[in-house]
């Protein structure tokens, strides 16, 4: 059993990153959202369209995947003259460890 100074060390390594993080596990835990953004790190000038052609979805299906994966941060909208491209969002703290996790596990993959 944890003493009562050992139980409050435990508290202090919660932070509100633990939430940052879990709720970006939870929109990337939608099998379209995942496949959008790992589509996005290999080919990062992708239509909307494009993208709901490649999964097979509905355009307007892919813009909503789209929409939720920016409000969590990690798509940002690129304008490029008239039209507007999904891009990986850098900024996010969580990215580029999400981007590595992605290529190790496609690295595998193959093997």
């Amino acid at each position: 059993m944890l003493s009562k100074k050992e139980i409050q060390k435990n508290r202090e390594i919660l932070s509100e990153a633990d939430k940052s993080m879990a709720a970006t596990f939870k929109v990337l835990s939608d099998v379209n959202r995942y496949r959008i953004f790992h589509i996005l790190v290999e080919q990062p000038k992708l239509s909307v369209s494009t993208i709901a052609l490649i999964l097979n979805i509905s355009l307007p299906l892919a813009s909503q995947h789209l929409k939720i994966l920016v409000q969590a941060n990690l798509l940002q909208k690129v304008r490029d003259g008239k039209k507007v491209f999904p891009k990986i969002a850098q900024s996010n703290p969580f990215v580029p460890a999400i981007l590595k996790t992605i290529k190790h596990a496609y690295k595998l993959r193959i093997k």
